[in-house]
């Protein structure tokens, strides 16, 4: 009885940790539909962005948009495509562009020398991906 008791333990710790790894990391796949997800704090925390193929702009007159402007912190995207943030609202600016090659890419803006600059600082999105 104690061998099944000590292994049912080591069993529940084992749950405790993995949920405990996972609650702090959010992050899952680019669902198929879509060209990438923005974050709005790393690990894939707070509010989350879908982001389709095309172009978004976060106007600052706009009702919804307006909240995501200059505060995404992390990029999924999905294997194929190619991800484009410029830190101002017209697709002009300075912009960076995250590449995913045959895997889904994440990046945490802050994290990464050449993308540090736009961490907060996204006005407007360009998405597309390999057919």
């Amino acid at each position: 009885g104690t061998m099944a008791y000590q292994w049912l333990a080591t069993l529940a710790l084992a749950v405790v940790l993995v949920n405990g790894i996972f609650s702090s990391n959010k992050c899952v796949p680019v669902p198929n539909n879509l060209c990438a997800v923005v974050y709005d704090d790393g690990g894939c925390n707070g509010w989350k962005l879908d982001i389709q193929e095309g172009e978004i702009m976060f106007k600052w007159w706009d009702p919804v948009y307006y909240w995501y402007r200059n505060d995404i912190e992390a990029v999924s995207v999905r294997a194929g495509c190619s991800f484009t943030g410029f830190d101002d609202s017209s697709l002009n600016g300075e912009s960076m562009t995250i590449r995913a090659g045959n895997k889904d890419r994440h990046v945490e803006l802050n994290n990464e020398d050449e993308f540090e600059d736009f961490d907060e600082a996204i006005q407007s999105i360009a998405c597309s991906c390999r057919r």
